[in-house]
């Protein structure tokens, strides 16, 4: 007896709907994964890229020519934490392009 034999003999059998429930919890974990992986990515990226002071000056001189959610965006970019600002770079790529 080969050592599969034993591990399909030894498995307690699962419902349909079981082995489903087992299908999501697999693609949710792969899914959290792949979006950690991308989020501590672009953390990476935006010490290098995000906060250096042309950048913010940049943004202080856009923010007074631009429209009022062009504007609560960048405030909220400046107020975020260095944990919240990739999340906003990440939504609104046009607004933060150096």
């Amino acid at each position: 007896m080969t050592h599969y034999d034993t591990c399909r003999r030894s498995a307690k059998s699962h419902t349909t709907t079981d082995l489903l429930e087992m299908i999501e919890k697999l693609d949710k974990a792969w899914l959290i994964a792949e979006e950690v992986d991308m989020f501590q990515a672009l953390n990476d990226e935006f010490a290098s890229r995000w906060n250096t002071q042309a950048n913010y000056d940049r943004l202080h001189e856009d923010a007074k020519m631009g429209g009022s959610f062009h504007t609560s965006i960048i405030d909220a970019f400046v107020k975020a934490d260095n944990y919240n600002k990739p999340r906003l770079v990440r939504a609104f790529p046009e607004i933060f392009l150096p």
